[in-house]
């Protein structure tokens, strides 16, 4: 089963940082996401989508929280830090520095405008009830064949699925290319077993440059 959701608000997007990434639980302030992985046993975030060579990021990286924060929070390029530090130190000014980081329209421009930005899309991936199981008692292949599933529809997204618009979506164009955090969950928010995987991307927009 797969469901979608808009992350539209900065708010929202907080949410993820602090709960989702985690594994639906709740972080506790001041704890790092890597340190609150490592604590609940989950695995950390990864990389995916044809669009990371666009962003200099590997297939199957782990997600750090500041990438995660730049691309989805801010719309900006996930080494931006650098980059922008980079720029200073030749003597560009501060706001044509961070302008080269964003990528595609500036959140802040859009919402100068009174309209909402997307920020992400979150496409939340669940097998039917029998694979969890067959999953949760089956060997490593078996869980590998049915965790392959996930990428092999993230492919079909970017092949017919995934599209950038503008223009209050008047314009419209087909992009190959996806940029994806997929966070593992293993159980659900009662601890039952309940294998899911929550996707946060950025289509067109956070994949090519302006």
């Amino acid at each position: 089963m797969l469901s979608v959701a808009k992350v539209q608000t900065r708010n929202a997007w907080r949410y993820y940082e602090r709960g989702v990434a985690f594994g639906d639980g709740r972080r506790p302030v001041g704890q790092s996401l890597k340190d609150a992985q490592e604590m609940v046993n989950l695995p950390p975030g990864r990389w995916s989508g044809r669009g990371l060579d666009a962003l200099g990021l590997i297939e199957g990286a782990e997600v750090s929280e500041r990438q995660m924060g730049l691309v989805f929070e801010q719309g900006r390029h996930p080494d931006a830090d650098r980059i922008e530090r980079d720029l200073l130190d030749d003597g560009a000014d501060r706001a044509t520095a961070r302008r080269a980081t964003v990528l595609g329209q500036p959140i802040e421009e859009i919402e100068a405008r009174k309209q909402t930005p997307l920020l992400a899309l979150d496409f939340t991936f669940q097998p039917q009830a029998s694979l969890i199981v067959l999953w949760a008692l089956g060997d490593a292949r078996t869980r590998r064949i049915i965790e392959r599933a996930i990428a092999k529809v993230l492919r079909w997204l970017e092949d017919e699925v995934a599209e950038t618009r503008w223009s209050s979506g008047r314009g419209r164009a087909k992009t190959p290319a996806l940029v994806v955090a997929a966070f593992r969950h293993l159980d659900n928010r009662d601890g039952f077993p309940l294998l899911h995987d929550h996707c946060p991307s950025a289509t067109g927009r956070a994949c090519r440059r302006p």
